[in-house]
């Protein structure tokens, strides 16, 4: 069990509190409305003797002894909420089995003389708001309200993560103050005001640092007791990323319905993380880059036929996406480019294609050409994979290749393979660009159906496609690159999960792995981190990798937000980033 933090009772008034204000019968008439029904009464007399302590009605369990009884508290008002308020007891018992707060939960917005310090007697029956067994505890149905005693400091308890479900059931509706490093694990809902943060570090996916199944499941229950869910103060515009430290973590411990949210009670003070930034390839080097563009659709290539289908919605939030995209490639200096979630449409004038070349060579002022097989689509699927390559570089060996049998024929993408001679060196160099089946839409029985063990589903879709990818690669790169071959693109897995253990398995070498306990990440999903975004190679090119990373420009800022400098979030994956030797080749034409 987790030590639970020690209690403090309430403080005098500090000085600076605001001033207590007599209400007149005009704010008497406003508080009686407040109380939902407009029955009650409210007075200015001292407080009268409650019917139940705070932490009676609590109670030690999920839900309260008393639940649906009438009640009357007394207490100090922590929160004001459009909701309703928070108050903590008068008088706690020091039991850290037991909360001492109380949410109450009105009709109607209370007005501006309720603030925090003053203190209140409240009548109204007792309730368990929320869908799930982690309810919040709280006092509706009001009958009276009534204002009593002088103004008082708010109380504070400190907190410590970890925290279990039972630990949050004995801190609901209290004011609190977080200890230890608070590192900011999930923005994506940062927009609507809300965020995630975790004790000393952001979380890892389990499944990127354990196999599926228990141990996955262990390390999935300590991920959510060594986290919480934030909401920022009212009117706080601050933006931050994943990786960030959050300096301000007082407030009161609320509810979402489904759960715990820390209510922050300032503005948000954060230790940003430097701007991450990727240093130019060196001398003698090629720079393959693989990312999942998240939707690129420009609908007929001439700004029509918006909304696209998956993409965009305007034109002008296409501009804006390939505004942020070629600020991006100018900063990573690809001299290879794969890419997922390309728009389907083929790589005539006007095609999606033809766009993305056309930013590749704005951003970066050398002339590209893309990878294109003999038919005019890559496979039957509304987005594509695509390879894209700087042609004062490379030549082509051939036309690109698919590999379009099952299991490539329905749910896998195609997956797409060019072979290429870098000019300089004669080095030859196959890359396939991949993107297995999502983890979404999952069927509700066979094989395919999510199996609890922290894969997700589609699993064996996605195992059949590296099962069949390997040796194909291994055979294309034996044929045409002396056996320099490279998988790259969006697996849909996470590391140590089945699809990418398969891979190794069958003599792939994984180039973005961390040894020990570390890990990197390209994706960020309900604030756990992992990589979904691979690239493995086959083992004569090993000795040729000079390094491989994820640099996280995208993955950790959040959605629909000005970000500065403006490339970052270009997509809501990472790119890899893979830099190979380039060295004179054994084979000639």
């Amino acid at each position: 069990m987790t030590d639970r933090p020690a209690r403090h009772r309430p403080r005098r008034m500090a000085a600076g509190h605001s001033t207590y204000r007599i209400p007149g019968a005009a704010l008497l008439a406003a508080l009686l409305a407040a109380c939902g029904d407009g029955t009650g009464t409210v007075s200015l007399k001292s407080c009268p003797p409650p019917t139940h302590a705070i932490h009676t009605i609590q109670g030690t369990t999920f839900r309260s002894p008393v639940e649906g009884e009438p009640a009357a508290i007394n207490g100090v008002i922590t929160r004001i909420t459009s909701e309703g308020f928070y108050v903590e007891s008068l008088e706690p018992d020091n039991d850290p089995e037991t909360s001492e707060g109380l949410f109450i939960q009105t009709r109607r917005p209370l007005v501006s003389e309720l603030n925090p310090g003053t203190v209140v007697t409240v009548s109204g029956r007792v309730l368990e708001l929320g869908e799930v067994r982690d309810t919040q505890t709280a006092l509706g149905e009001l009958i009276r309200l009534q204002v009593c005693g002088p103004p008082q400091a708010r109380p504070m308890t400190p907190a410590n993560l970890p925290l279990g479900g039972r630990d949050r059931e004995a801190l609901e509706n209290m004011r609190i103050d977080l200890q230890g490093a608070s590192i900011v694990t999930d923005v994506y809902r940062l927009d609507e005001g809300r965020f995630r943060v975790a004790l000393d570090r952001a979380l890892a996916q389990p499944t990127e640092i354990t196999r599926p199944g228990k141990d996955a499941e262990r390390h999935a229950g300590r991920n959510w007791a060594h986290s919480l869910h934030v909401a920022l103060a009212p009117g706080d515009p601050a933006i931050f990323a994943v990786g960030d430290e959050l300096l301000s973590d007082a407030g009161v411990l609320g509810a979402t319905g489904r759960g715990p949210l820390l209510l922050l009670e300032e503005p948000a003070r954060v230790l940003n993380q430097p701007t991450p930034r990727v240093p130019p390839p060196g001398g003698n080097t090629i720079r393959v880059v693989s990312l999942n563009l998240l939707n690129y659709f420009n609908g007929d290539g001439e700004g029509g036929d918006f909304p696209t289908p998956r993409g965009a919605e305007t034109p002008a939030e296409f501009e804006q996406q390939r505004a942020r995209l070629a600020g991006s490639i100018a900063q990573l200096q690809p001299h290879v480019l794969a890419v997922q979630e390309l728009e389907n449409d083929g790589f005539e004038t006007g095609s999606a294609a033809g766009d993305l070349l056309a930013d590749l060579a704005g951003a970066t002022g050398h002339p590209w050409g893309v990878a294109q097989p003999e038919t005019a689509r890559v496979g039957t699927d509304a987005i594509a994979v695509g390879l894209f390559y700087r042609t004062d570089l490379f030549d082509p060996l051939g036309a690109a290749e698919l590999l379009d049998a099952a299991p490539f024929d329905l749910l896998n993408r195609t997956p797409l393979g060019q072979a290429l001679r870098h000019r300089s060196s004669g080095m030859p160099l196959f890359i396939a660009v991949n993107h297995f089946k999502s983890k979404g839409g999952c069927p509700e029985q066979g094989r395919d159906q999510d199996q609890g063990d922290g894969q997700g589903c589609w699993n064996p879709t996605r195992v059949a496609a590296a099962r069949a990818l390997a040796p194909w690669v291994q055979e294309r790169a034996d044929a045409l690159t002396d056996g320099f071959g490279l998988i790259v693109g969006d697996l849909n897995a996470y590391r140590m999960e089945d699809p990418v253990q398969q891979l190794l398995m069958q003599g792939f070498h994984d180039l973005t792995a961390v040894p020990g306990t570390g890990f990197r990440y390209s994706y960020v999903f309900r604030g756990e981190a992992g990589s979904l975004d691979h690239a493995l190679s086959t083992r004569d090119l090993v000795p040729r990798v000079v390094g491989a990373g994820i640099p996280n420009i995208n993955s950790k800022f959040p959605r629909r937000m000005p970000l500065e400098p403006d490339w970052l979030g270009a997509s809501d994956h990472d790119p890899v980033v893979i830099d190979l030797r380039a060295i004179q080749a054994s084979t000639s034409d």
